[in-house]
């Protein structure tokens, strides 16, 4: 009877803790942090394959290479990116250091290592619990059926983990429908993204529909630069342009190699691209589209046109872009509202901007003094939740309700902040409670237990 009681019990206890534990959700795509790289301007790890490199002429192959990346995977990971998206690695033709020119994509380019070199890179990639994605310009000559064998080769060949399909457009969508279909089927949860450098909002909802599981947001890009580009800009706009009916999963991004840096453009308003980038990163880190981070972001590069825009990554720089980046990382890494939830703007005005997300029971808030004066934002208990405190994530901000049921935010100039709703601060008096409770039951257990012992045994 005593067991009986007891397994009750404790069955109970654990139920109690369980219902207090978020259940582990599996991981999808829209949780991904996205770290876009050039191959031949990221790192050159192997010198033996160095050929036709000119360090002198950024047009020319300037040595990057598979080895290159593998021996930086701990330090992007430890910035917190989970999956890396290479330009293309397919052999091409002379001088063709972005990838662009293909002649056979049955085989990777001399330049940056070989197949079985690539494959050892995947594995490493896999190893740290990361994806890997190719991008795959898609010629003009190609037909569906083309296009699907070297996707099949390439997946079970290698087991990479997704495609960014570029120049989508020159195709009408029946063939993206029947390429889609096929490609999906070969590994589960494989991540198939398109991209197009002019694609209006009707297109992109269209090529969701026909299969893709991203789409890269390029009319999001303009929107993003204007906001932050320089302090004491609404946001309105921005927001606005995320409140819109779409189909499918889409890519946020501030640069690649197919525009001008955005420090560029933070360098021409005359402002200091460090401060820029981390308000920026802050917003592309906790609105609802994929962040994706083009290489040497982290470094504030600069540069206009191509090939300018695109030089050999140097790793011997400030750390202050990058710690914040890995602050970053991890916060949307543990936050599942910032991946999956709603977005609903709670305050803005001339830059300080205030919204939450939210998903089932938890809720974040993310605040952006994009202004040139300390600012503060009053949000009322009904916007929130009544009874509840707001703790920072990247800094010890506590925000607690006044007396008139309000928070009250406060944030530096050019600062933000991303905080979790939480209960009040204080002694949880039921938990302690269950503590003690489980304590004194275990010591019950060992005291019956050892009587029982006792009288089994009663020459000891």
């Amino acid at each position: 009877m005593f067991k009986k009681a007891l397994c009750l019990i404790l069955t109970t206890l654990f139920l109690f803790f369980a219902t207090n534990v978020h259940a582990n959700e599996q991981k999808s795509w829209e949780d991904e942090i996205i770290y876009s790289l050039m191959v031949d301007r990221f790192n050159n790890g192997d010198n033996n394959n160095d050929f036709d490199v000119n360090l002198t002429d950024p047009k020319s192959f300037q040595g990057g290479d598979f080895k290159g990346i593998k021996d930086k995977l701990d330090y992007l990971q430890e910035m917190g990116f989970t999956a890396l998206q290479l330009s293309p690695i397919f052999d091409n033709e002379d001088g063709g250091y972005h990838g662009e020119w293909i002649k056979d994509y049955y085989n990777t380019d001399e330049h940056f290592g070989t197949v079985e070199e690539f494959k050892q890179l995947v594995d490493d990639v896999h190893e740290k619990k990361m994806h890997i994605i190719l991008e795959f310009p898609i010629q003009k000559q190609m037909d569906a059926q083309e296009v699907i064998d070297i996707a099949n080769w390439w997946i079970t060949e290698t087991q990479i983990d997704g495609f960014k399909m570029t120049n989508i457009n020159e195709k009408p969508l029946q063939f993206w429908k029947e390429v889609t279909s096929e490609i999906s089927n070969v590994k589960n949860n494989f991540y198939l993204s398109g991209s197009a450098s002019n694609i209006s909002e009707k297109e992109m909802n269209e090529y969701s529909q026909v299969g893709f599981t991203s789409i890269s947001d390029v009319s999001f890009v303009r929107p993003l630069r204007d906001a932050f580009s320089k302090p004491d800009v609404s946001t309105a706009t921005l927001i606005n342009s995320l409140d819109r009916n779409t189909s499918g999963l889409r890519e946020a991004f501030f640069d690649n190699q197919n525009t001008d840096r955005f420090t560029r453009e933070m360098v021409n308003n005359n402002t200091y691209p460090v401060t820029r980038w981390k308000i920026a990163l802050s917003f592309l880190y906790t609105q609802p589209e994929i962040p994706v981070v083009y290489y040497a972001t982290e470094i504030a590069v600069n540069g206009g046109e191509s090939p300018e825009n695109t030089p050999m990554m140097n790793f011997r720089t400030e750390k202050e872009i990058i710690d914040y980046i890995a602050d970053l990382g991890r916060v949307r890494n543990h936050q599942k509202a910032l991946t999956k939830g709603t977005m609903e703007l709670l305050y803005e005005k001339d830059g300080m901007t205030v919204f939450k997300r939210q998903y089932h029971s938890e809720t974040v808030v993310v605040a952006i003094n994009n202004t040139s004066t300390d600012r503060s934002a009053v949000i009322s208990e009904d916007q929130l939740e009544k009874n509840k405190e707001l703790r920072g994530l990247l800094g010890t901000d506590l925000v607690r309700v006044d007396n008139n049921g309000n928070y009250h935010i406060v944030l530096e100039r050019e600062s933000a902040e991303i905080y979790k709703l939480t209960e009040k601060s204080g002694y949880n008096i039921p938990f302690i409670l269950s503590i003690f409770v489980v304590f004194a039951l275990f010591i019950l257990f060992m005291y019956i237990t050892w009587k029982r012992g006792k009288k089994m045994n009663p020459q000891e």
